[in-house]
C-alpha cells in the first residue's frame, strides 16, 4: 500500500457503510489507501473501473492515449459523438469522476509518470509488460474480453499473504463462529505459466483439472499485437501452432471451440465485458484488501456455456 496512509473520514464511512459491514473497516482502509493503474481502455476497462470507483479505491490512474473512433462509439456507452478523436483515457476519467468524487482518478501522458502503484491491470494484448512489472516487484493482472469470451491472468508474485475467513462450529457451545486464518500463496509469472508443462494423460483425464478454453486464451494472450488487426485466418494459424507446441492430448481442445473463440476475437460485447469486468474488479479487491485468495492464476469465461472457470497453470 501507499506509504501515505489516510484514515477513512466520516463522510467515507457513511458512503461505504454497506461494504464496510461486509468486509470490515481494515479492508476498506486498505482499499482507501490503494493506488491502481489500468493500461488500455476498452469495454472491460470501463466495467472494472466503474466497480472499483464505486467501491472506494484511493487512486486510479488510466493510460490509453488512443483517440476514440466511430467503432468505439458502438460499444462504449460512456463515449458519445462529441468525443470522437479525443484520448480514450481522458474521456473515461471524466465520466468515472462523476460516480464517486471521493476517489482520485487521473489519466497519465506516459508510463514514465508512474512512480509507485500497488497493482497494474494490463487490458488487451500486453503480455510482454507482465514480466516487466514482476521484475519491478509490482503485482499485475492481464485481462481481456472479446465477443462471448474473456480471460484474466493474475500474478501476485512469489508470495501473496491473505486472510481467509470460514465459519466453524464451536465444539463447546455448538454455535458457528468466524475463524480468520493467515495464508500465503505463490504465483507464477506469465512466461512461466505459458511454458508450464501440462500433466500427461488422456483428454478426459486432463479435462477434470483444466478447461480447454484456458489453453486457447493462453495462446491468444501470448500473441501480443498480432491479433489487433490480424485476419482471423492468421490468428487461427498462430493459435493452432501454439496449441500443438503444448503437446496436448488429441481431441482435448476441439476445433469447434477454437473456431467459436476466433469468431469472437477482436469484437467487443458489453454483456460479456460486464461479467468479466465484475470478476476482474473482484480479483483486484481481493489483492488490495488481502481478503480471500485471488484467482491462481487463470480465469476464463465462456458466455456460450454461461460459466467461468479458474485454472492453475
Amino acid at each position: 500500500m501507499s506509504s501515505n496512509n489516510k484514515v477513512i473520514s466520516k463522510e467515507e464511512e457513511a458512503l461505504y457503510d454497506r461494504q464496510i459491514r461486509l468486509w470490515g473497516m481494515e479492508a476498506q482502509n486498505r482499499l482507501r489507501n490503494s493506488s491502481i493503474l489500468f493500461i488500455g481502455v476498452n469495454t472491460l476497462t470501463l466495467e472494472a473501473c466503474k466497480n472499483l470507483v464505486l467501491g472506494g479505491v484511493g487512486s486510479l490512474s488510466i493510460y490509453d492515449p488512443q483517440p476514440i473512433s466511430s467503432m468505439d462509439l458502438e460499444t462504449h456507452y460512456y463515449f458519445n459523438e462529441s468525443n470522437k478523436g479525443q484520448p480514450k483515457d481522458q474521456v473515461l476519467v471524466e465520466r468515472l469522476g462523476v460516480l464517486n468524487p471521493l476517489v482520485t482518478i487521473r489519466s497519465i501522458a506516459s508510463l514514465d509518470e508512474v512512480k509507485y502503484v500497488d497493482l497494474v491491470v494490463n487490458v488487451g494484448r500486453q503480455h510482454r509488460a507482465m514480466d516487466e512489472w514482476r521484475q519491478k516487484g509490482t503485482k499485475s493482472i492481464l485481462a481481456d474480453a472479446f465477443g462471448l469470451f474473456g480471460y484474466i491472468f493474475v500474478d501476485c508474485l512469489d508470495e501473496h499473504g491473505f486472510i481467509e475467513e470460514s465459519r466453524v462450529e464451536n465444539t463447546k457451545t455448538s454455535e458457528m463462529e468466524m475463524v480468520r486464518e493467515s495464508k500465503v500463496a505463490s504465483y507464477k509469472s506469465f512466461t512461466e505459466s505459458v511454458k508450464a508443462t501440462v500433466p500427461s494423460g488422456n483428454a478426459q483425464r486432463l479435462a477434470r483439472k483444466y478447461s480447454p478454453l484456458v489453453f486457447v486464451c493462453q495462446a491468444l494472450a501470448s500473441m501480443g499485437e498480432l491479433g489487433a488487426e490480424g485476419e482471423q485466418q492468421t490468428v487461427g494459424r498462430v493459435v493452432r501452432d501454439s496449441l500443438r507446441q503444448r503437446s496436448l492430448p488429441a481431441g482435448f481442445v476441439a476445433d469447434e471451440l477454437i473456431d467459436r473463440v476466433l469468431t469472437s476475437w477482436g469484437t467487443e460485447f458489453v454483456p460479456s465485458a460486464a461479467v468479466v469486468g465484475g470478476t476482474l474488479a473482484q480479483e483486484v479487491l481481493k489483492i488490495i484488501t488481502l481478503k480471500d485468495m485471488p484467482a491462481n492464476n487463470w480465469f476464463v469465461y465462456d458466455g456460450l456455456a454461461g460459466e467461468g472457470i479458474t485454472c492453475t497453470l
